[in-house]
């Protein structure tokens, strides 16, 4: 299964068929598996919030609820997962326009 991006792809996990979603956070080709990326996307998505709205902060404390992230990378999982957010809405609303024909 496909991620948002071209930094993103989607896996099942092991523990209870939670979704692993691996992302590109240095942008060095190497990615980290981040479990509940999408369902903290989804949320986001569902209370209104864009990828210009400032919501960094908020989507690194729903990624650290699930997942470990090195104090030192903080900045740099900031500026990722506002990266693979916006491809997350750009898809939602490419999505939304194709059911509307």
């Amino acid at each position: 299964m496909s991620g948002w991006g071209p930094a993103t792809r989607r896996t099942a996990g092991c523990c209870g068929g939670s979704d692993v979603t691996q992302v590109d956070i240095r942008g060095d080709g190497r990615t980290v598996g981040l479990v509940g990326l999408e369902a903290a996307f989804e949320q986001l998505y569902a209370l209104g919030f864009g990828p210009d709205d400032p919501i960094q902060d908020e989507l690194l404390a729903m990624v650290k609820a699930r997942n470990y992230v090195p104090r030192a990378a903080e900045e740099a999982y900031k500026a990722a997962l506002l990266r693979e957010y916006a491809a997350f809405c750009a898809k939602k609303s490419r999505e939304a326009k194709a059911r509307k024909g």
